[in-house]
């Protein structure tokens, strides 16, 4: 079966690096956004229990657009499922928005 992309949105998440994401994302993306009024634990609550209930097919690569502010404030605990997925994704994890001029990456 093909792999799939997972493609991670946080609320006012930076888009500049959209080109360069897409170029990455060549094939099959699942795309899950943080709503409005959803808090980021209940965003990476919400994002275990979709790919629980579709997990046939496998991770090819994990990208997370983050909101820099909100990220700074967060709790770094919060990140654990966001790094078991990079884990389990063929092509690990990418961050975004860029931090101290390279990426925030996992494998």
């Amino acid at each position: 079966m093909e792999p799939v992309n997972l493609l991670v949105v946080e609320r006012d998440a930076d888009w500049s690096q959209w080109a360069q994401i897409s170029r990455a994302l060549s094939h099959t993306v699942l795309v899950l956004v943080q709503q409005a009024d959803e808090t980021l634990r209940a965003f990476h609550e919400r994002i275990g229990r979709r790919l629980q209930r579709g997990v046939a097919r496998p991770l090819d690569r994990v990208v997370v657009l983050r909101n820099a502010a909100a990220r700074n404030a967060a709790d770094p605990g919060q990140d654990q499922l966001l790094r078991e997925l990079g884990a389990r994704a063929r092509q690990g994890l990418r961050v975004y928005p860029f931090v101290n001029g390279a990426s925030a990456t996992a494998a």
